[in-house]
């Protein structure tokens, strides 16, 4: 995976609240994002592993951490409690990794672009590859689609929009945008 699901809300969560509390607490914070990655990029139900048959160990962690073994040992063992992270068969496993990370979804996407490619190859060996230039039209369509796109460009500047391609906004943007106009 080359992403992980972070939920907006999840400093409304009681156990990150908890572990934020703790002595060194942005340090816990910080260790379980570092293990929500490791995980991801594991890809394997939210198995925390070195390779694909190597599981983390508290030294590797400390390691890329660059924390004490004994402080890492600490952290598990309060992710352990607060029930975040399982410890069985000697390897660390984030709990509820699929409930809350959708990897079916991105198996599923993954999928699709194996079979896309294959089908692109398949038509690339058959000989079907006739590449289509543009004449000038497509040339000048292009020029205007470029065009449009610079214009919007500038008005988003210009308005002080954050992303002009994006459709919506929450509710407190447009309180903050008048309140800001209204100046």
């Amino acid at each position: 995976m080359q992403w992980i699901k972070v939920f907006t809300n999840i400093f409304a969560n009681p156990k990150i609240q908890l572990l934020l509390k703790e002595r060194d607490g942005d340090t816990f914070f910080r260790v379980w994002i570092q293990l929500l990655t490791l995980a991801g990029i594991s890809m394997q139900d939210g198995r925390i592993m070195m390779s694909e048959n190597t599981p983390i160990t508290v030294e590797n962690l400390a390691t890329i951490t660059h924390k004490s073994t004994k402080k890492i040992q600490n952290i598990l063992n309060k992710l352990i409690h607060f029930e975040m992270i399982i410890f069985e068969d000697n390897i660390y496993r984030i709990k509820n990794w699929d409930k809350y990370q959708s990897a079916d979804k991105y198996e599923i996407i993954k999928q699709q672009n194996r079979e896309r490619q294959k089908r692109f190859r398949e038509t690339q060996k058959d000989g079907n590859n006739v590449n289509v230039t543009l004449g000038n039209d497509g040339e000048k369509n292009k020029k205007e689609n470029n065009k449009l796109e610079n214009n919007k460009k500038d008005f988003s500047r210009k308005k002080g929009y954050l992303d002009y391609e994006q459709r919506e906004y929450p509710p407190e943007f447009f309180e903050v945008l008048y309140d800001n106009l209204r100046k």
